[in-house]
């Protein structure tokens, strides 16, 4: 049985947003493991999803830290050993996308917004920056979802054409979910 892995830096977030998407390959009859700290109640809809709580602090730059948490994914990624992995948001995109790499699984980084790093200066932006241009060398693709994030991405030179893929459509998420009339503008 194929099993797939989606590593992300909120359990909320992650079944919030990519819930219907997770739930379809676990239909589909995959194994699915879902890697991300434990931020709220989940009772799996599939006996064939399980999740892998993990220690992260989303903002922090502690460096013991840090290398703790991409320790730990190497080590899930080495144990699991899943056929294939996305990754969404920064350090997963940065610690997943390395450790993938080095346990030799294919994988994708999914690049939602490209958010302060990008918009300010400093040594930590700096530093965040460099490690997204190191560690976007490896992922077979690297999505994003809109025409300013790629040119970013492209200009940055921190994946090539080759692997960047613009998600036009979005990534997957359930419109109705997110009706627009529920939606209140002010």
């Amino acid at each position: 049985m194929k099993k797939i892995l989606f590593c992300d830096n909120s359990l909320k977030e992650q079944l919030n947003f990519r819930g219907d998407v997770i739930n379809n390959y676990a239909a589909d009859g995959f194994d699915v493991i879902l890697v991300s700290p434990l931020n709220c109640k989940y009772h799996p809809v599939y006996p064939n999803i399980q999740h892998i709580p993990v220690e992260l602090n989303r903002s922090g730059m502690n460096l013991i830290k840090e290398f703790r948490y991409f320790k730990t994914l190497y080590h899930i990624y080495r144990k699991e050993h899943p056929d294939y992995i996305f990754h969404y948001t920064i350090k997963p995109n940065i610690y997943g996308s390395i450790a993938a790499h080095l346990c030799h699984i294919p994988s994708t980084a999914m690049i939602a917004g490209l958010g302060y790093v990008f918009n300010k200066k400093g040594l930590g932006c700096w530093i965040a920056r460099e490690l997204y241009r190191f560690a976007l060398r490896f992922p077979e693709h690297v999505f994003v979802l809109n025409s300013r994030n790629r040119d970013i991405v492209l200009k940055e030179r921190m994946a090539t054409t080759r692997q960047l893929i613009l998600l036009s459509g979005g990534e997957g998420i359930n419109l109705e979910k997110y009706r627009s009339n529920s939606l209140r503008y002010q």
